[in-house]
């Protein structure tokens, strides 16, 4: 390798300038600067063989990981269907407490995971992480009382804590800012996927029959099983940063630690300082992007937990809901694989979170006017739609817009799951048993919490133009950092 502040020799001898990597301003309206980084055309293909290189091992594989989260977490909304209450003897608003005792263990210990992350190293946390929480979903196979089940998931919010904010802190060590919001996305898509699996699985663990095993062990079991030996894989596959990645060639890591240097966003082989986040806690804009990310949380954990028992109480059999139920996180999944190219066509994040937000507001409106079965399934469509996009949209741009150091990527991807998973508390006590079967209080609360993260989307982009401009006028020879608009 050569001068290694300035080039690096590939395979075949030719010569890559890192010196040369330059940033172009302009673009299109609302972009920021750095949403354009000027590469030469060996440049160009480094950068690709690179991203290629980080999708097929660790982003293929956090997908993987986080459907078996998503499934290992949303299991009891399925167990409820076929048969969990009646066993364990749970009446009222058992459901919803046992719901809300997995938030509160999962946010005890989730601003802290992050350093934790950074100190260890994420391809031994993450895997770790897998393995216990696989072992917890077992181990609710096995109880006998409700008071059980509240223990296994406060144990099981507190083992899965630290996994997503994780992820979503490695993906932005690993990849430039103009390709992390697609990636995110990526990730994200593994909430719908996992909606879309668990429905037609209940529904054929519905129909086992067992002379000891009921058929909500049965859930807890095999997906608690398969996520340890899937975890286990995890030690081999994930790497802490692009410097220290080991699948990578020195050409390649040499290159990414030049751009991302240049576009302001080097931060994986950074020590982090509790006082430095302590510091990026105070700005309130980065509060005012956690709202929407809270709405579009909540309308994604309607879909996850609520579809199933929404579309029972239309009347439909236990395994007919939990089959129909896969039709709006269905929806939700083709809107994230659309997100990229949302977002290019507004020009811009905030716009693209505001059209998604409308989306599921409107979904929620037409789910509280009416008990028609064929609207309230178009209802739930749009809230999948909608809430989904959403998830898609914000997390890759809160990344993003908060990548100028390690304290910052740390605090962002830190309160994106600390608020995403607040709405599942939320959730839990305004969708109510008594309430069946319109979940009038329910709705009614996302309608307003929609509202309110439109609200904060406008504020948001009017906070950031205001900044860029500024920072516009500061600028300094080599980094090009702007908030992502």
């Amino acid at each position: 390798m050569a001068d290694s502040k300035d080039s690096a020799v590939g395979a075949q001898g030719s010569k890559v300038e890192y010196s040369e990597i330059s940033s172009v301003e302009g673009g299109a309206p609302g972009s920021s600067v750095v949403d354009s980084v000027e590469l030469s055309a060996a440049q160009d293909k480094l950068m690709k063989s690179y991203c290629w290189k980080v999708d097929r091992r660790i982003l293929l594989y956090s997908i993987a990981l986080c459907v078996l989260n998503q499934s290992d977490r949303g299991s009891i909304g399925v167990a409820k269907v076929v048969g969990l209450e009646e066993d364990l003897g749970m009446a009222n608003n058992d459901f919803n407490i046992a719901a809300s005792l997995f938030t509160v263990g999962y946010l005890s210990l989730e601003f802290f995971s992050n350093f934790v992350l950074k100190r260890v190293g994420a391809s031994v946390l993450l895997p770790t992480l897998g393995i216990l929480w696989g072992l917890v979903c077992m181990l609710q196979g096995v109880i006998t009382t409700k008071g059980q089940l509240y223990a296994m998931r406060l144990l099981l919010g507190m083992s899965e804590c630290g996994f997503t904010a994780g992820i979503l802190l490695i993906l932005s060590f690993f990849y430039p800012k103009r390709k992390l919001t697609t990636r995110v996305a990526l990730f994200y898509l593994s909430s719908p996927l996992a909606n879309v699996l668990s429905g037609p699985l209940a529904s054929a663990l519905s129909q086992i029959r067992h002379p000891t095993v009921k058929r909500w062990q049965w859930v807890f079991l095999l997906e608690g099983a398969l996520t340890i030996a899937v975890s286990i894989a995890g030690y081999f596959v994930l790497q802490d940063h692009p410097e220290k990645c080991r699948f990578l060639t020195g050409e390649e890591r040499e290159f990414m630690r030049a751009y991302k240097q240049r576009e302001g966003t080097l931060g994986g082989s950074q020590k982090l300082s509790f006082g430095a986040a302590l510091r990026v806690l105070r700005d309130w804009q980065l509060w005012a992007m956690m709202v929407a990310t809270f709405a579009a949380c909540e309308a994604c954990g309607s879909v996850a937990t609520f579809a199933p028992e929404v579309i029972n109480e239309l009347g439909f059999s236990p395994a007919q809901a939990q089959a129909m139920s896969a039709l709006p996180s269905a929806c939700g999944a083709v809107a994230m694989l659309l997100v990229g190219r949302m977002v290019r066509l507004c020009g811009c994040h905030w716009l693209a979170g505001v059209c998604a937000l409308a989306t599921a507001l409107a979904g929620s409106v037409v789910l509280v006017a009416t008990l028609s079965v064929p609207a309230r399934i178009i209802g739930l469509c749009l809230l999948g739609t909608g809430g989904f996009a959403g998830l898609g949209i914000f997390p890759g741009w809160n990344i993003t817009a908060n990548s100028r150091n390690v304290a910052m990527s740390t605090v962002a991807a830190g309160l994106t799951v600390f608020f995403g998973s607040s709405s599942s508390f939320v959730l839990s006590n305004v969708f109510l048993n008594s309430d069946a079967p319109r979940f009038v209080i329910g709705h009614t609360v996302n309608i307003g919490i929609m509202a309110l993260g439109i609200v904060s989307c406008v504020v948001t982009r009017i906070s950031m133009g205001r900044r860029n401009r500024k920072l516009r006028d500061l600028q300094f020879a080599g980094d090009m950092f702007q908030y992502e608009l």
